[in-house]
């Protein structure tokens, strides 16, 4: 994972009540620490799950001054156009710079990978 330009980078899912629902996000959250370390990378949830976007946040100490929020969402729908740039802007501090990243769907090797296991699924493997 690039860290590039950010001390910190929080992998943001949507949440939910079902704590199965969370385990697809926490593989892959464990896969990329157990590369980069968690002292740069954090998962948080934008609701319904902890820990929150919030409360991850608010734990950082003063090093930790530019952070990047990536989405682990397929598309920019309401939550990414309106909902976490609130947050966002009402968790910024005047030492903290806090960005949003589009989402990972937007990734063409996210779209490919799709488009490859919707054809393995209906049995036009490669």
């Amino acid at each position: 994972m690039v860290f590039s330009g950010f001390d910190h980078v929080i992998l943001l899912a949507h949440g939910s009540t079902d704590p199965l629902w969370k385990l697809p996000f926490e593989m892959i959250y464990e896969r990329i620490v157990s590369e980069s370390g968690r002292e740069r990378c954090s998962l948080a949830y934008m609701e319904l799950s902890e820990p929150s976007l919030k409360s991850t946040i608010e734990e950082f100490d003063s090093s930790v001054r530019k952070v990047a929020v990536l989405p682990l969402f397929f598309s920019v729908g309401r939550h990414l156009r309106y909902d976490v740039p609130e947050m966002i802007k009402n968790l910024q501090r005047e030492d903290l710079h806090i960005e949003l990243l589009s989402p990972i769907g937007d990734d063409e090797r996210i779209q490919q990978a799709m488009v490859d296991a919707v054809k393995g699924h209906l049995g036009e493997s490669q």
